[in-house]
């Protein structure tokens, strides 16, 4: 079956109905990328005139018909593709993108602001934005893999705010749009879609999977990427998933989940490093769960809440606390009830006791340590250090961990240096401590630690055994806290 659509002078215009509605369809998903590229005057709302030169080279390869038949078909057919909704394309015609679209710097979806005007409320602006930056990106996506897109950003030269897919910028404040958006960037050239954000965090919520093996996972079993050849288009940065790719979706999600549910827009710093733009929100967020709880705290129902009443006819509310016995606690300064947060978690002290980091880490001891150690140059307290470093690479601890990571990744579980080694050690939750004897010999003890509910317990802990010897501090391992 033909369509009678004949331009003055050309046959070729007839079109099949497989044609007319591949025409349709193709174009429907171009509609920003038409709008880009013409005139002031010209109005978003309707369709214009004439498409794009790519546009118009990409139709008529996709197609199968002759340059010159695409604007006649086009003038025929502007007005009902205009009105179409954005479509679920087929491989077939995921294909014909990769064909004939990505060296014409085309793809089956681009990444746009929401709107072609600005939003700011303090700008006048009422023509369309038009000074544009395009950047190649990738996008993660559940259904298809990695997939390679362009990022468009809007410039409005009135007020100099840049407007990007999910956030605009001004002033150095990166504003996020309302709501969650079905696209977020975790990178420079890294966007993720919602959904898969969604898995992520399921899967470390239920099955206990971590960011690692998300990343892996995914790059493993559903990115695709050994079916496209990037480099046909001219993107020339990989498409590995990371971890940190991984945290920053997750952080991202959850923020804006919250400023959603709070009716507010989430405002982070555009500058500064990628893993400290999120800080600041991010401590707003706790403060307010400890301020006003969770939104669960509110919550009773028969199966949770006994009511009874006293001989005095006072009533009494109860409800059960459940909790597994252990406060695993966070990173802090090693200086007791210092609340100054770590410049890094691999810090030993805050930046208002960075000083006491040069200094011997033996309870009670003052004098200076040695370079490139935590202990002075006393004999005894230089054994203790060394039995400490001695026990973390005693054979037994090594069988221990290879074990502990066999189920994942064991060849990566050894193959730190010896500095992170050290570090590790340093992070171990027992209880350890030193006794000299009167031979002045160093032995060193351990117990497994008691755990906490946050309560203070009333016995003394196992590191207060024998305090005429020297123990060790809780800079060298957890202690008790």
């Amino acid at each position: 079956m033909r369509l009678p659509w004949l331009s003055p002078g050309c046959s070729d215009s007839k079109l099949t109905l497989a044609q007319a509605l591949l025409f349709s369809r193709l174009l429907s998903l171009l509609k920003d990328d038409i709008l880009l590229v013409q005139p002031l005057r010209v109005s978003t709302d309707e369709a214009p005139t004439i498409l794009p030169p790519s546009v118009s080279e990409f139709m008529a390869d996709a197609v199968g018909i002759a340059l010159d038949s695409v604007a006649s078909c086009w003038k025929k057919m502007k007005k009902d593709i205009w009105k179409l909704p954005i479509p679920t394309l087929s491989e077939e015609e995921e294909e014909l993108f990769r064909k004939y679209g990505w060296r014409r710097g085309i793809t089956s979806f681009s990444l746009y602001p929401p709107s072609h005007y600005c939003e700011n409320p303090a700008c006048c602006r009422l023509k369309p934005l038009k000074k544009a930056t395009t950047r190649q990106v990738i996008v993660y996506t559940l259904a298809k893999g990695v997939i390679p897109t362009y990022e468009i950003q809007l410039y409005c030269p009135d007020c100099n705010t840049t407007y990007f897919p999910d956030f605009s910028v001004c002033a150095g404040a990166r504003t996020y749009y309302g709501g969650i958006p079905p696209i977020m960037q975790v990178g420079a050239h890294q966007f993720v879609e919602r959904k898969l954000v969604g898995m992520w965090i399921s899967l470390m919520l239920v099955a206990w999977v971590s960011a690692t093996n998300c990343s892996r996972s995914y790059d493993m079993s559903l990115s695709e990427q050994d079916l496209r050849n990037f480099s046909d288009g001219g993107w020339q940065f990989g498409c590995i998933l990371t971890t940190d790719h991984v945290w920053d979706a997750f952080i991202l999600l959850t923020l804006l989940d919250h400023n959603e549910r709070q009716g507010t827009c989430l405002i982070i710093p555009h500058t500064g490093e990628q893993k400290t733009r999120f800080t600041a929100a991010m401590k707003a967020r706790n403060d307010e769960v400890v301020k006003r709880g969770q939104d669960v705290v509110g919550h009773c129902c028969d199966k949770c809440l006994r009511v009874w009443r006293e001989e005095g006819g006072a009533e009494r509310h109860i409800q059960p606390v459940v909790c597994d016995g252990l406060s695993m606690g966070h990173v802090r300064c090693q200086v007791a009830h210092c609340t100054t947060e770590l410049a890094s978690n691999r810090d030993r002290f805050c930046p208002d006791h960075a000083g006491q980091a040069s200094q011997c880490s033996i309870v009670g001891c003052n004098r200076p340590a040695r370079q490139d150690h935590k202990s002075c140059d006393l004999e005894a307290h230089t054994a203790m250090e060394r039995a400490h470093y001695e026990r973390g690479r005693a054979a037994f601890t090594l069988r221990e961990r290879l074990q502990r990571h066999r189920q994942t990744h064991p060849e990566n579980a050894l193959d730190g240096d010896e500095e992170e080694l050290d570090d590790e050690e340093d992070l171990r939750d027992d209880i350890e401590w030193f006794e000299t004897d009167a031979a002045g010999n160093v032995r060193v003890y351990s117990a497994d630690n008691p755990g906490s509910v946050g309560v203070v317990d009333s016995d003394l802990c196992e590191a207060s055994k024998a305090p005429a010897a020297f123990r060790e501090s809780s800079i060298f391992s957890a202690g008790c806290t």
